[in-house]
């Protein structure tokens, strides 16, 4: 419990350095407010209470209101969307789209392929189609450090050491505190609360997350894995589906941003990812693994600044670099018409997949009940699901439906099933704000 006390405001300003877009955050007023009557709140005095979820990706900003009944932990949606296409790359259109229950409500291109216009454009929303009486706001926050290894109320002390993450995941970490403050202000009554992706990973093994450096910098420098929250959703749902109290897993959440999680009776013992988002598989903009070497090359022979170093492994490579898109469906329409470019990404990318399950395969000693596929393309692409089981795990998408929340697309015969599971990383993020609420 805290005493009155005040939160920094933070202000996000845009700046450009030879084609280097970054967020900044920079301190500009100071707001007071009594946190101690929110944080002290009872809310089981009320049965009903409304939570908003935001989920700022590297190039998303998914939202979703929630209805909970405290009594019987139920939670539905009330209004959702999501908008897309926020990336530096400018390819494609910053599309939203909201929706209350099955009806559409906008379908629109926003004014800036920004986070900041996005969720100034939800909230305009929620206020004309909803209630603003928010009880709680859950926020996705992709790299908790060692900091925070479990789900927070997020206070002013919070919100200072969040500040210092943001070096550790520039693409997302800015954006999720951008949420937080906004959401405080817009929603002064409300808990704000932190969920974090390191979250799950917490239980990997001290041999699985030391980076083979002098011990005087791999004490400080070490492996976290992020996509916590979905791997965790996703792995619970495989279980549920298989009739299974625990499973051993390998998890692939392969969106715009791409991780793979090695699971062990549902906890995590390794992953792609790693001191950052970077690391791991090639992503939409992002090169994933490189050998280091070729950045000391770039620093110290071609002349580029670290900045800009930073700029093109994070928003110039992967997909983007090799085919000049960083869209994974704009990819795989270019591999299915044959061009080189295009082709070359998705080979490039699917071939590294592939790898890895290999790779996690053998960590698990064989002993695999299930390989999932979730996020963007992994529940979308018939054809990388072919591309990266193919020679290992016969599937068949006879019974695939986008529509389901799991499809088994194990072809007849398979010692391993192959899931398709929907992920939902807003409900799993409503969840952890409904124990922290209790």
């Amino acid at each position: 419990m805290m005493n009155n006390s005040r939160l920094l405001l933070w202000r996000f300003q845009r700046t450009t350095s030879k084609n280097t877009k970054r967020i900044v955050l920079e301190p500009t007023r100071v707001f007071s407010r009594v946190m101690t009557r929110v944080i002290s709140r009872d809310f089981s005095t009320q049965t009903k209470q409304d939570i908003l979820v935001l989920n700022a990706g590297s190039s998303s900003l998914k939202f979703n209101l929630f209805s909970v009944d405290m009594g019987s932990n139920s939670v539905s949606s009330v209004l959702n969307g999501a908008a897309n296409g926020l990336t530096v790359t400018g390819d494609v259109d910053p599309v939203i789209k909201i929706k209350q229950g099955d009806k559409t409500l906008i379908s629109d291109v926003i004014s800036s392929p920004t986070h900041s216009a996005a969720l100034s454009f939800i909230a305009d929303t929620i206020r004309s189609h909803s209630s603003e009486n928010i009880s709680a706001v859950g926020h996705r926050i992709v790299h908790g450090g060692t900091v925070f290894p479990e789900s927070c109320i997020v206070d002013d002390n919070a919100l200072n050491e969040l500040s210092h993450l943001n070096s550790l995941a520039p693409l997302h970490n800015p954006h999720n505190l951008a949420g937080i403050v906004a959401a405080a202000e817009t929603f002064p009554g409300a808990l704000q609360v932190g969920v974090f992706d390191t979250g799950y990973h917490a239980t990997i093994p001290e041999h699985a997350h030391t980076y083979a450096l002098p011990r005087r910098l791999a004490n400080k420098y070490r492996k976290y894995g992020f996509h916590g929250t979905s791997h965790k959703y996703v792995v619970e749902q495989a279980a549920q589906f298989l009739g299974k109290e625990r499973i051993n897993a390998i998890s692939f959440h392969l969106g715009n941003g791409c991780s793979v999680a090695c699971i062990k009776n549902n906890k995590s013992i390794d992953t792609t990812m790693g001191y950052t988002p970077l690391a791991g598989l090639p992503m939409g903009s992002r090169s994933g693994d490189i050998d280091p070497s070729i950045i000391i090359k770039l620093l110290q022979d071609e002349g580029y600044t670290s900045e800009e170093v930073s700029d093109i492994l994070h928003n110039q490579s992967g997909l983007y670099g090799i085919s000049g898109s960083s869209d994974s469906l704009t990819v795989e329409r270019g591999y299915k018409n044959g061009d080189p470019g295009y082709k070359l990404a998705f080979n490039v990318f699917a071939y590294n997949v592939k790898k890895f399950l290999g790779a996690y395969t053998a960590v698990l000693n064989n002993e695999v009940d299930c390989i999932i596929f979730t996020g963007g393309i992994g529940e979308n692409s018939p054809l990388l699901h072919n591309l990266v089981c193919e020679g290992l795990h016969p599937v068949t998408h006879d019974n695939y439906s986008r529509d389901n929340q799991v499809s088994d697309i194990s072809a007849a015969g398979s010692s391993t099933r192959v899931l398709v599971v929907k992920t939902n990383e807003e409900l799993a993020i409503a969840r952890e704000c409904v124990k922290l609420m209790r």
